[in-house]
């Protein structure tokens, strides 16, 4: 029942990965059909495969893709009964007693998204459920190191290594300030760790873990945050692919790492220097625009250790943007049309940001 089971959830993986591969540019594709290619043929982050077998693998894939356009969904075979893939509950109450745990949900786009991996811990925070997943068995070509879904979150281990090796390796990384801070706070340097990784696996290790509790934190604050929650799902389905989604996604973000349970409050109360240049190092495009306050506190951190200043900025960035999310709630329930909408979307918030 149980290697069904897998075969069932790879096939809705690789389903899903067809519909998310529109979603992507073209280098955000590449990025993640390597990290794909990775973990199908367990190989270590590090490990570069050569590029003839990549490429003949992604033609296979996109192949693949082509044929299965009008498939549905497999429903997921268990003892005699059937299961939708998208019920998490249900599915989980079978697979934790053999050690595994099952994700199911809709990330970028609204594009379905599914895993299945082995069960390393369990924790509690409140109403909060963390399951933190080790070695995984299914996954599609979104691979998100964390995710909150209702009261569960799931950090997903694999996945965040491959996620911090590529963007260590990315070229562009090479003179980030920010990511040498990181390293260097953690006893690395970039240079050497890309030269030689299985020299420094135990140090890269430690960094990983800690940047998996900062990934939990910023999905508590996501999942505690109710000031966007009257009106994400609406414009995100309003407003798809569009700059739109990319704002409201930007401004989710942001909240939850910036709000009273997220991932900054705790760097903050740990006093956490490496992670929270490693956080500036990898921020989102758009954090800059979104919370400017924060960047001229951290150097007050990195040169002073004045975690008060940095804080203050955290409330100050909280407070405005919570002010934002309520002006999003007055606006929708005015009921514009679609098109009105968009144009008051773009003049009140988008475009002060250059958007």
């Amino acid at each position: 029942m149980l290697q069904n089971l897998i075969r069932q959830v790879r096939f809705n993986c690789q389903l899903s990965s067809g519909a998310q591969a529109g979603l992507f540019s073209l280098c955000g594709l590449l990025l993640r059909l390597r990290q794909l290619y990775k973990w199908e043929h367990d190989l270590l982050p590090w490990q570069e495969p050569e590029s003839p077998e990549v490429l003949d693998w992604i033609a296979a894939q996109e192949s693949a893709w082509d044929e299965m356009e009008d498939a549905s969904w497999d429903q997921l075979l268990w003892n005699g009964g059937s299961l939708d893939p998208f019920a998490v509950d249900d599915i989980n109450l079978l697979v934790q007693p053999e050690g595994l745990i099952y994700g199911a949900g809709f990330g970028r786009g609204l594009a379905p998204t599914f895993f299945l991996g082995e069960l390393t811990e369990v924790r509690t925070d409140g109403d909060l459920t963390i399951f933190v997943v080790g070695d995984e068995l299914a996954r599609d070509l979104d691979g998100a190191p964390a995710m909150a879904q209702g009261n569960l979150i799931y950090a997903r281990t694999q996945a965040l290594v491959y996620y911090l090796w590529d963007r260590f390796s990315d070229p562009g990384q090479q003179n980030n300030r920010y990511l040498k801070l990181a390293l260097a706070s953690r006893k690395l340097c970039l240079e050497k760790l890309l030269k030689d990784p299985k020299a420094f696996e135990e140090e890269f290790c430690l960094l990983v873990t800690g940047e998996l509790e900062a990934a939990i934190r910023h999905e508590i604050g996501e999942a505690r945050e109710e000031s966007l929650r009257p009106v994400f799902k609406e414009l995100v389905e309003l407003f798809p692919h569009t700059r739109i989604e990319l704002w409201i996604r930007g401004l989710k973000d942001a909240l939850a790492d910036v709000n009273e349970w997220g991932r900054l409050a705790y760097l903050i109360q740990e006093e956490n220097l490496p992670s929270l240049a490693l956080f500036f190092a990898l921020a989102p495009g758009l954090y800059p625009l979104l919370i400017p306050e924060i960047e001229p506190a951290f150097r007050r951190v990195a040169q002073y250790r004045d975690w008060r200043a940095l804080n203050e900025a955290r409330l100050a960035v909280l407070a405005r943007l919570r002010s934002q999310a309520a002006q999003l709630q007055e606006l929708l329930a005015q009921k514009l049309a679609t098109t009105d909408l968009q144009a008051r979307l773009h003049e009140r918030f988008l475009a002060p940001l250059g958007l």
